[in-house]
């Protein structure tokens, strides 16, 4: 079974830094194929997308997932409309800066009008939300990130992606939240 899980939110976010450690993580488990492909201006930002295959076994079932992020700047809007073609999973990356509340607003409405236009429903599709940067002095509470940026009401994993914390069980809550959704799906039909 193939899995897509896409990494989504505003630029600085977060998306690489998480992809880059969950693939150090799956691969001291041997659980990655191949390399990691980073694309980045030489200011680390994401030019075009991160990228790695994972395959591991749940429950008898060989899963291949294939882990990308799309870039944040606006200017890149037809390559995340290409990114998001046939995703079955989404991670909304929150920066919990206070001051880039607005990023991350911008960044959800921008997302949903690419799967409209991909003729998706952003609100259909399996959503798990992070809210990454904990540790900054000017974090928004987590009630406001919630009543903000998770209107699907969907769990949520607090991070520090730079220090790993929150990155593998948010992985892990987007692919069980996947499967259960197909899973779901193959047995209404």
């Amino acid at each position: 079974m193939k899995l897509k899980i896409v990494y989504f939110g505003s630029s600085l976010a977060g998306k690489s830094t998480n992809i880059k450690v969950l693939y150090k993580m799956l691969k001291a488990q041997n659980l990655v194929k191949g390399e990691l492909v980073s694309m980045q201006t030489d200011e680390q930002r994401t030019l075009f997308m991160d990228l790695f295959l994972t395959q591991m076994d749940i429950e008898g079932i060989q899963l291949d997932v294939k882990v990308m992020t799309t870039p944040g700047q606006f200017r890149l809007h037809s390559l995340r409309k290409v990114i998001m073609k046939d995703v079955d999973g989404l991670v909304f990356v929150v920066d919990s800066d206070s001051e880039r509340e607005r990023a991350n607003f911008l960044v959800l409405r921008e997302t949903a009008a690419v799967l409209k236009e991909r003729g998706e429903d952003l609100f259909n599709l399996p959503v798990v939300v992070q809210y990454n940067k904990r540790d900054l002095p000017n974090a928004m509470s987590v009630d406001e990130l919630e009543s903000r940026f998770n209107p699907w009401g969907t769990e949520y994993v607090l991070a520090i992606a730079t220090q790993g914390q929150g990155v593998r069980e948010t992985f892990s809550k987007i692919v069980k939240t996947a499967l259960a959704k197909r899973y779901a799906k193959n047995h209404d039909n």
